[in-house]
């Protein structure tokens, strides 16, 4: 058999057994779930009647969320193993009481039964999954779960034809089927005892809670708005609603049809059990041999559509033409198509939903919003049928109406797909890498080489992106025609992709792109015929005395990317330098090719050239210039490096360039942040690049600088505490952030104290006033960020956003939370800040805690002056009015001394006036 089986499903050495015994558990459990739902529906539609389905679609909804709730609860605390081995065995003895209480035919035990099949429907094939999840890696996931998908679907075919057959020709009752149920579940047990015990001999694995590998829990309030303000899932969320609707109003026409044709249960059950197995047939074959094509004809526009439109038009067939076999194609139809196309084109939809905000909600809207739609659809079914009176055929021109808002949502859904999907890609939100590992099979391929001819460029440019690890065959003559297309990126990546999946390329279809108008494509058309020669450093001299400077500055980088020491010294500073003699024509593309090549090569002799490049009047070649210092990480570049984060049009890059050199640079960095004088934009700048070079040593000379620099450098430096503190590895010095943290609450109370005097009223004062207010909420910021050095950012981060809310009772939460979180030494700095207490009792509260006396305007003049922060120093120099002691005269004469030119210009500045006023004898 496993000679058999292998060459058809890539099932690895050693996986055979424990995979057949994963497909058989999952088979076993469908085979149950497809007993269990025509013998439930059978004997529901028999005893109580079509018109009652509303009311269990209501109590399906209610039922199955606080059970699934309180599953999540227990899985949190029992090992995996003993969970499933209970929760099963809890399904096998239901059963048993189920059958009995069947025998008693009283109408709440019908309710009961059709509960509790569709409560095994949702947590039978959960744990499988949990189960299959643990027991596999990521890995071995991608190649044997579609094996796993089969088993579950011919689970379902075997399912539900079996007890057709055993209905109708065994003359077994229908409810008897449950004791077949016990049966396989018992089996199932079985199945799941032996596969963990050769997963325990195989890896020494251990039973762990089931929730291991569960992530953050949050409220259903917070996923409902994290989905609201997502267009892309507003739309997903508004086409699953829909669609639950009008499934249910079609599966409530199909089983009121189905139940007036069939009225004995037997024939019943065995009607519905060939309608399950057959559609299961059907919707496997589909996904098999017709999705990926439909969707490669129709797109995903299609895709989503197709079901709708052909829902709304069954729908109008069953109004004109109502019957038991027109209700039969139409619920065939949602069968066979929402499970397939439309899963799939639904499942496509979130694709440019980023990574992150995917996997905080998509569970939330497959279970939360698919559930509360089928309740709601129970209580729409109860007023329509109950009290607008509408017959089983009316109900047609409701799901036709609902129908057709599907249908506009779809649109609207792809409309903003294209639209995501652009920002996404230019946001680089979806991770190619972890698409293309689904692309190797032949339908992938097919479907990506099909859109290379696509008359959208986007898609075009995406196809050729997910084909870069694709070698095979096709590629190369799909991709050969994008040489010639209008647009430079397409051919650039055309040329990528041939070279990358090696594929071999007719020199007269690569020659005449080494005159390309972009020099990226002749850089990428030079890569590929060197790959082909068999001499690559011969044909490289050929074409660096070609006459063409195009040519030769492409010979330079793609000899400069050569790994080939003997082949790198083809390049010499006689070729460079002709290079760049070029001023006009394409001479700034020429000297950028040259300072990209310069930094790989990395040779001293070529230094001054690239220090020259740096300099150069055209921004782009500066760029480049200053990339390729970064990468040579030479530490003559450092100091014009450091000088280059003042200027705005550098900053980004020069930034990314000093992180290149890692712990190269910290020293430099270092002593530059610490230093008296200087430029303070450059400063501001330096902990942008230690927060990008993740290491210990990094976390200390921030901390160390945090107690000695001015506060306008204090807030940077913080932040990139906070971003470096993310990773567990580096450790933060408490006592020197408990120490920050007192000195910012006391800037804090200060700050406070000093709003609170009786100014003179005059735009210098009021201009104050408003400086101090900022750095006020400034200093509370800072509190926090600090504290998210000492506590779970996150929870510090909720307590922030609380305590600055404007909502009364969430503030209130939030100091509550900090109560019971801060430590005392903390929190006695803190309270009197959060607790709203009033502005006497925080002052009063400031000068219990530090001692400070600021009762006077001339005091806190004086105080600000002599102070840290340049801005405040600034402001309260304008603030003089001249009659102030000679004590602030005495600071703002020292205040001339200070490193900010703005602090002694505006000093100066206040001098000067004062003395020719005349005042203090000045």
């Amino acid at each position: 058999m496993k000679r058999f089986v292998n060459p058809f499903i890539d099932v690895r050495r050693g996986e055979f057994s424990l995979v057949f015994l994963m497909f058989s558990y999952y088979y076993l459990v469908l085979v149950t779930n497809y007993f269990l739902k025509p013998t439930r529906d059978s004997l529901f539609l028999v005893r109580l009647g079509a018109d009652q389905l509303p009311l269990t679609f209501i109590l399906i909804a209610v039922v199955v969320l606080p059970i699934t709730t309180s599953y999540a609860r227990f899985s949190r605390s029992l090992p995996l193993t003993r969970l499933i081995n209970i929760t099963t065995a809890v399904f096998v003895g239901n059963l048993l009481i189920l059958r009995g209480l069947i025998g008693l035919d009283q109408t709440w035990v019908y309710y009961l039964f059709y509960v509790w099949v569709s409560i095994y429907g949702v947590l039978s094939t959960s744990q499988f999954w949990l189960f299959a999840n643990t027991v596999f890696s990521a890995p071995q996931a991608k190649r044997l779960f579609p094996i796993l998908n089969v088993g579950g679907i011919l689970g379902a075919v075997t399912g539900g034809e079996v007890t057709s057959l055993i209905v109708s020709s065994a003359g077994i009752a229908p409810e008897n089927l449950l004791f077949f149920c016990m049966g396989f579940l018992t089996t199932c047990i079985i199945l799941m005892n032996v596969m963990w015990s050769m997963k325990a001999k195989e890896s020494g694995a251990r039973s762990s809670p089931a929730s291991a590998k569960e992530g953050r829990r949050e409220s259903l309030k917070h996923m409902a708005g994290t989905v609201r303000q997502s267009r892309s899932l507003r739309f997903i969320v508004g086409m699953i609603v829909l669609m639950v609707i009008v499934t249910a109003i079609v599966d409530f026409q199909f089983k009121s049809i189905s139940v007036e044709t069939y009225q004995d249960k037997a024939d019943l059950t065995s009607f519905l059990g060939k309608f399950y197995g057959r559609i299961g047939l059907i919707a496997l074959l589909i996904q098999i041999f017709l999705s990926s094509r439909l969707i490669r004809v129709l797109g995903v526009g299609g895709a989503i559509l197709f079901l709708p439109v052909s829902l709304m038009l069954g729908s109008i067939a069953l109004f004109i033409v109502p019957g038991l076999w027109t209700a039969v194609a139409l619920r065939g139809t949602d069968q066979s198509f929402r499970y397939s196309l439309n899963k799939t084109g639904l499942e496509l939809l979130y694709i440019p939903v980023p990574q992150e905000l995917k996997n905080r909600t998509k569970v939330f809207i497959d279970v939360f919003i698919d559930q509360v739609a089928q309740g709601f659809t129970g209580v729409l079914l109860l007023v329509f049928t109950l009290v607008l009176g509408l017959s089983v055929r009316s109900l047609s021109l409701v799901a036709v109406v609902l129908a057709g808002a599907w249908i506009f949502l779809a649109v609207r859904a792809y409309v903003e797909y294209i639209d995501a999907f652009r920002k996404a890609l230019e946001r680089r939100d979806i991770d190619l890498g972890n698409l293309r590992t689904n692309i190797r099979d032949a339908a992938s391929v097919e479907t990506l080489i099909t859109t290379l001819q696509s008359p959208n460029e986007r898609q075009v440019i995406y196809a050729l992106d997910m084909l870069m690890s694709v070698a095979v065959d096709a590629v190369g003559p799909a991709v050969q025609p994008l040489l010639t297309h209008d647009t430079a990126e397409i051919r650039r990546k055309a040329l990528q992709v041939l070279r990358a999946t090696a594929q071999a390329v007719p020199l007269d279809e690569l020659n005449p792109l080494l005159e390309d108008t972009d020099p990226d494509v002749r850089l990428a058309a030079m890569s590929v015929i060197c790959l082909q020669d068999p001499d690559p450093a011969s044909l490289l001299k050929t074409y660096l005395s070609d006459p063409d400077l195009k040519i030769r500055s492409a010979a330079v980088v793609c000899i400069a990317h050569q790994d080939d020491p003997d082949v790198r010294l083809l390049i010499n500073i006689e070729v460079v330098e002709t290079l760049l003699v070029d001023e006009e024509n394409e001479g700034e593309v020429l000297r950028m090719q040259v300072a990209r090549a310069l930094g790989m090569l990395n040779e001293p002799s070529f230094r001054p050239i690239l220090l020259q490049l740096i300099r150069d009047p055209s921004i782009l070649v500066a760029r480049s210039a200053i990339e390729s210092a970064g990468v040579t990480r030479d530490p003559e570049f450092v100091p014009p490096l450091i000088d280059l984060l003042a200027a705005g049009t550098f900053r980004a890059v020069a930034l990314q360039a000093l992180a290149a050199y890692g712990a190269q640079v910290q020293g430099e960095l270092q002593k530059t942040l610490l230093e008296e004088t200087g430029d303070i934009v450059i400063k501001q700048n330096i902990p942008r690049v230690l927060r990008q070079i993740a290491n210990q040593v990094s976390i200390d000379i921030l901390q160390e600088a945090l107690d000695q620099v001015q506060p306008a450098l204090q807030y940077p430096i913080i932040k990139a505490l906070n971003r470096l503190h993310q990773d567990p590895s580096l450790h933060i010095d408490e006592k020197r952030i408990h120490t920050s943290l007192i000195h910012e609450a006391q800037t804090y109370y200060e700050m406070q104290t000093i709003r609170q005097l009786s100014w003179v009223v005059s735009p210098s004062t009021q201009l104050l006033i408003r400086s101090l207010s900022d750095k006020q909420h400034r200093s509370l910021e800072l509190m926090f960020r600090l504290l998210g050095l000492l506590y779970a950012p996150q929870d510090i981060q909720n307590a922030y956003e609380g305590i600055t809310s404007r909502d009364a009772s969430l503030r209130a939460s939030a100091v509550e939370f900090l109560d019971n979180l801060l430590h005392h030494t903390i929190s006695r700095y803190l309270f009197p800040v959060l607790d709203q207490i009033s502005v006497e009792d925080t002052i009063d509260k400031g000068r219990e805690l530090f001692g400070y006396r600021l009762e006077s305007t001339d005091q806190a003049l004086s105080h600000l002056i002599q102070g840290h922060d340049i801005w405040l120093k600034t402001c309260a120099i304008a603030a003089i009015t001249g009659n102030e002691p000679d004590s602030v005269l005495i600071a703002i004469r020292q205040a001339m001394h200070t490193g900010a030119p703005l602090v002694r210009e505006t000093a100066a500045m206040m001098l000067d006036r004062l003395a020719h006023a005349g005042t203090h004898g000045l």
